[in-house]
């Protein structure tokens, strides 16, 4: 078991935070708030909380991360709270997060799900890899999203053919995974990936039905993810929240890393957003022009790149 939070913290001033408002006092009394204030301003930190997508991210094209260990192990080393984000199921992503030998949250099915280790936000408790996590849910079931979309393939036709769909043996040929993992990725909680089978005409129609039905359709790698109104960037910052009531002293910079048009809106939230190279050498589009790296490689050896530079400009003065 290790203990969070043990990164060194760099030192900022808010005064902001703690202006006085004019009051008669004696001057030891105004001295004593003054040096109060300073105390606590002195006392805010600035933190790191990195978001990553995994898929085509922290994983390359044969689900390891290898290209990555050196980055993951210095960010253990400081301490610095690696939240993996992705469309991947909750029990895809127990194994990464144990392989990774992490101890921090996990948002799955694109936001649909957090996970959260048990006294996670408690102050001085001991955690690790193994802790349990405990579960929450946000949105319909997946047993009501699998109903709405077989009430619309039913009354229109849509191609669209979903994991529920498929034996294991489908979505491992699908996914280059062994079929054991196959089946994890079936065990959805929140949320259907699936692949398009129509024009593009149609599918517009099919998303227009979806979103009248409460539900989104996002692309994300090589599949369509129906899911709820809900994105990483939605329980990104519900998370980010809990640390910030966790911890008030502390000043958080949020880093998200990712690759495709799931992870827009999470890098649009962020700080400071990384853009992860695709196969192809392109990288995604975003809307902000400021505080966005893009990667010089793909997958995990450009995430790594990216992390490298961004730990050596936080021990810049």
């Amino acid at each position: 078991m290790s203990r969070r939070f043990r990164v060194p913290f760099i030192a900022t001033w808010s005064w902001h935070k703690y202006c006085v408002s004019p009051v008669k006092a004696h001057a030891g009394a105004a001295e004593t708030q003054l040096m109060g204030i300073a105390r606590r301003a002195v006392a805010m930190r600035t933190q790191l909380l990195i978001f990553t997508d995994l898929d085509g991210t922290l994983l390359d094209e044969r689900y390891s991360f290898d290209a990555a260990q050196d980055a993951l192990a210095e960010i253990r080393a400081r301490g610095i709270p690696l939240i993996l984000t992705s469309s991947k199921t909750l029990a895809e992503m127990r194994l990464l997060r144990r392989a990774m030998n992490l101890e921090h949250p996990l948002i799955f099915e694109n936001g649909a799900g957090l996970a959260l280790p048990e006294n996670y936000f408690r102050s001085g408790a001991e955690i690790g890899p193994e802790t349990p996590l405990r579960v929450e849910h946000f949105g319909p079931t997946y047993a009501e999203i699998r109903s709405t979309l077989n009430r619309l393939r039913e009354r229109r036709g849509f191609p669209f053919r979903g994991f529920g769909d498929m034996s294991a043996r489908e979505v491992a040929a699908l996914t280059g995974l062994d079929e054991i993992a196959a089946q994890r990725a079936r065990q959805r909680h929140g949320s259907e990936p699936g692949v398009w089978e129509g024009s593009e005409a149609i599918r517009r129609d099919f998303v227009a039905e979806l979103e009248r039905a409460g539900l989104r359709a996002v692309s994300g790698g090589r599949f369509l993810h129906i899911m709820p109104r809900v994105d990483k960037a939605e329980t990104m910052r519900e998370l980010v929240g809990r640390f910030a009531a966790a911890q008030p002293d502390v000043r958080f910079r949020i880093i998200a890393a990712g690759d495709s048009p799931n992870d827009a809106e999470m890098l649009q939230l962020a700080d400071l957003a990384v853009v992860i190279q695709r196969p192809d050498a392109s990288w995604m589009p975003l809307k902000r022009r400021e505080g966005v790296i893009r990667s010089p490689l793909p997958g995990p050896a450009g995430w790594q790149a990216c992390i490298h530079r961004l730990l050596e400009e936080q021990e810049t003065p």
